[in-house]
């Protein structure tokens, strides 16, 4: 599933956001006044085996955080929001012109924001 551009505004600037969703989770950002800055994160996961005529798809993910149990929503504002917060403290680098940044393996990012023991919680499409 795609989903509609969306606008968020992380400390006095705006970002737009998008992201699709199936076995692979992916997440765009751009700053809404430069498109042509793009930061893609790809959360990359086996879907299960119950099932094989189901599309299965995640958007929650279980995770733990300072050894408690956290929920992380990748399509809802709040989490977009830390995850947006995170880069801009310390990721500046991706927020440069030039060459659109593809983090192919999302799951370290949320290792370096403090998250550890990811489950994804499949949902099963059709």
């Amino acid at each position: 599933m795609k989903s509609q551009l969306r606008n968020i505004t992380i400390d006095s600037q705006a970002f737009v956001y998008w992201y699709t969703a199936g076995s692979t989770f992916t997440l765009n950002i751009s700053p809404r006044e430069n498109k042509n800055i793009k930061i893609t994160l790809i959360f990359e996961s086996k879907p299960p085996d119950e099932d094989p005529l189901t599309s299965w798809a995640f958007y929650n993910i279980t995770a733990q955080i300072n050894g408690l149990e956290a929920d992380i929503h990748l399509c809802k504002p709040k989490y977009i929001a830390e995850i947006i917060s995170y880069l801009m403290k310390q990721r500046k680098e991706l927020f440069t012109k030039g060459q659109p940044h593809i983090l192919n393996n999302a799951w370290d990012l949320l290792m370096e924001m403090g998250y550890s023991h990811f489950n994804p919680v499949w949902v099963g499409e059709w």
